[in-house]
């Protein structure tokens, strides 16, 4: 039976939680705040009323310090959210607020306990890992504190050499336990001279990295901890590993979302300032050059501002593309068919840079809701650079290989259903500084571009609930990769609307 303590003075508050708590077969103790000096060391729970803030945050900090393997909960009314911040900082790991709701109320509170249980085992047999000693020529048996958790664990020795490691940390490295111990960390991970420093001298901390695993490349968060033995001599490291591929991937897109929005706010109100008065300046020049002789230098002067202004006006037409945000016409579409109608349009600039297009296209594919004429921009798009890409390069062969397959990508914890649209060139590739920037608004190494057909690309897909990349494929060459979702629903639908099909 768990043993709780409550750090109150008694009243209706108190009651109602030991009366939860008895409820859920724990064991309640109150104790008042004069009296923390007696709890004893195997408590498992400790909630804390927070009341009076100087005291109350004092004794938390107190209580944390002493035990350090057992939860505090805080447990307060709605009212004093400024303490419930406070008391976070202080040491408390979860806080039960009370609605003076009965039924609400007593959910909490229960849930609140089953939390801080788990809490406690976890914390428990985390420092079951840190203080157990580990034999580098036999390995721990299966059944050991490490082999019962989920995440990656290692366990290292003072020279960084791994004693003990878990099966899911076995599927990390891609080598199992037995080959693994007694090899030095570094030979499976890139850790930093700095790094390695603050291991051997005890430190905790935490980072992430990049490691290959299978054909992926997947970001690794990790934190290390010092273990020590009982006489408080450093007697190696424990390494714990997430897979934080998709939390990093989540708020790239996130920050670059809100990129987009600004830049494209931005791009807006620009595009308007400018405009007006170009189209005075324009005007104004043409109204001059009608009474100028053509063959006169002031004419071929106000000729080539007049050329400078369109090119400007060509700039800004793009940007405002780039800004407007226009209400997609959302009809059911076939892409094999946009593709096709992008690959005719393109026809005589694939000729006359000599590239093969190479399609494979699965059956049954399914039709998407989709804007098909954004859709078609971003192909327009991806294949006009793959054109430039190819045709700035002396090259054996010139290919490029379509593809379209149903896939799948991750949307939070879910897997979402989709339709892959693979473009892979035969090019040079993209560099590899430069992959993260792609498509970043304005960022461009053409000298004449204007950095935002990616951009525009991004925004377009992102629109439609999809994803695109691009990577570096290991043979040579970009491969652009467009999931686009099999059920899709725009932020505009307010209502049922009716499909159309196309033929």
């Amino acid at each position: 039976m768990p043993n709780v303590v409550i750090v109150a003075h008694p009243s209706g508050r108190t009651s109602f939680l030991m009366r939860i708590l008895s409820l859920q077969s724990m064991k309640a103790e109150l104790i008042t705040p004069d009296f923390i000096d007696t709890i004893e060391p195997s408590t498992d729970i400790i909630y804390i009323e927070l009341l009076n803030e100087e005291r109350c945050l004092e004794m938390i900090g107190q209580l944390h310090e002493r035990f350090w393997t057992t939860p505090i909960v805080g447990f307060v009314s709605t009212q004093q959210m400024d303490l419930v911040v406070k008391s976070f900082r202080a040491g408390v790991s979860d806080v039960l607020l009370y609605s003076n709701d009965v039924t609400r109320d007593s959910i909490e509170a229960a849930d609140s306990a089953h939390r801080a249980l788990r809490q406690r085992q976890k914390m428990l047999l985390r420092q079951h890992i840190l203080t157990t000693s580990f034999s580098p020529t036999s390995a721990p048996p299966q059944n050991g504190s490490i082999y019962q958790l989920s995440q990656p664990i290692i366990v290292v020795d003072k020279q960084l050499h791994i004693v003990s490691l878990n099966q899911a940390a076995e599927e990390i490295i891609g080598i199992n336990e037995q080959n693994a111990c007694g090899k030095d960390l570094s030979l499976f991970f890139s850790i930093s001279v700095e790094e390695r420093e603050k291991i051997l001298s005890g430190y905790s901390f935490r980072s992430e990295m990049l490691i290959q695993h299978g054909e992926q490349m997947k970001t690794i968060g990790y934190s290390i901890s010092p273990r020590v033995k009982e006489n408080g001599e450093l007697d190696g490291a424990v390494m714990i590993f997430k897979d934080i591929t998709e939390d990093r991937r989540r708020r790239q897109q996130a920050e670059k979302t809100e990129k987009m929005q600004t830049l494209g706010e931005i791009a807006a109100a620009i595009s308007h300032e400018v405009k007006n008065p170009l189209a005075g300046i324009k005007s104004m020049v043409q109204a001059v050059l009608i009474d100028l002789d053509e063959h006169t230098e002031p004419y071929q002067y106000l000729k080539r501002i007049l050329q400078e202004v369109d090119r400007i006006n060509n700039f800004i037409e793009s940007t405002f593309a780039f800004a407007r945000h226009r209400r997609p016409r959302i009809i059911r579409s076939a892409i094999p068919e946009i593709l096709e109608s992008v690959i005719a349009l393109l026809s005589e600039n694939f000729k006359r840079n000599g590239i093969e297009v190479v399609r494979e296209y699965a059956e049954d594919l399914p039709t998407l809701r989709v804007d098909p004429e954004q859709i078609r921009q971003v192909f327009l798009n991806i294949m006009l650079n793959a054109i430039e890409a190819m045709s700035a390069k002396e090259l054996q062969r010139r290919k490029l290989f379509l593809s379209v397959k149903p896939s799948t990508f991750k949307q939070g914890k879910e897997e979402v259903g989709c339709l892959e649209i693979q473009f892979q060139d035969t090019g040079p590739g993209v560099p590899e500084d430069i992959l993260t920037k792609i498509f970043d608004p304005f960022f461009t190494t053409k000298p004449n571009g204007t950095g935002l057909g990616l951009a525009i690309c991004y925004k377009i897909i992102n629109e439609h609930g999809g994803r695109i990349d691009v990577s570096n494929a290991p043979e040579g060459g970009a491969i652009v990769s467009v999931k686009l979702p099999l059920t899709f629903k725009t932020s505009y639908e307010t209502s049922p609307i009716t499909e159309v099909v196309q033929a």
